[in-house]
């Protein structure tokens, strides 16, 4: 994701963090600090961009299934705003919802449904690390239509992750640190696909959310339809 150069963040440099959540869950470089990241979860969506207390990030091609990769924020209670970028960098916000920071913690905010119904959903992305040749993973389900959801690994009949309701995220599992993972969703106990992730490599001491967006009920020609997605931390 690009970020205009000129952006200031509250006085904070914008910063991105490599791999942060390998070995540590707290950002203990400042106090009254914390680190957010922003994921667009709002299928069908025009490109969007994002601000804390009116501050844009004047995000670039922000559309569904993009991220922001983590950035400084000040703590406390904060003003998410969304805005269409398709509408200059002088127009309204089309969604606004009170968030709390706490200082040293990493969150990643997931912006979900249509404009009309818009919310985010702000996870704590709280872990300790991996163990050997294992990683840590956690399912979230971001789809408005879905039921609650489970998540199967390499075809197993047994779900690794069971009944996410929309909104909500597992906690963090330990899982095998492996190449070629194909992750499946289907609803709570039933044994009907709502979608496969394509093969994703996981790498040992790494953090992963696999995350589902999109609509069950919706056109693959719109690109509505249920996707399932990831990404390390």
């Amino acid at each position: 994701m690009n970020l205009k150069s000129n952006v200031l963040w509250l006085s904070l440099s914008m910063v991105f963090f490599a791999s942060c959540l390998k070995n540590d869950d707290s950002y203990k470089g400042s106090e009254n600090v914390s680190a957010i990241e922003v994921i667009n979860a709002s299928s069908g969506s025009t490109s969007l961009d994002v601000a804390l207390d009116g501050n844009r990030l004047y995000a670039n091609y922000f559309n569904f299934g993009n991220r922001i990769n983590y950035f400084r924020a000040y703590t406390g209670t904060r003003n998410f705003k969304v805005y269409n970028n398709n509408l200059g960098n002088n127009s309204t916000a089309i969604f606004s919802k009170d968030i709390v920071l706490n200082n040293g913690k990493y969150y990643s905010a997931f912006i979900v449904d249509t404009a009309a119904k818009m919310d985010v959903i702000v996870l704590k992305d709280s872990t300790r690390g991996a163990g050997r040749d294992s990683v840590r993973i956690r399912f979230a389900n971001m789809s408005p239509d879905a039921p609650a959801i489970d998540l199967y690994a390499n075809g197993s009949n047994t779900p690794i992750l069971t009944n996410i309701s929309y909104k909500t995220a597992s906690e963090f599992i330990s899982f095998p640190s492996k190449a070629n993972v194909i992750f499946d969703i289907k609803p709570t106990g039933q044994n009907t696909l709502l979608a496969t992730l394509e093969p994703v490599n996981l790498y040992d001491g790494y953090v992963y959310t696999i995350w589902a967006g999109g609509y069950v009920s919706g056109s693959s020609a719109e690109g509505k339809q249920i996707k399932l997605k990831s990404f390390s931390h």
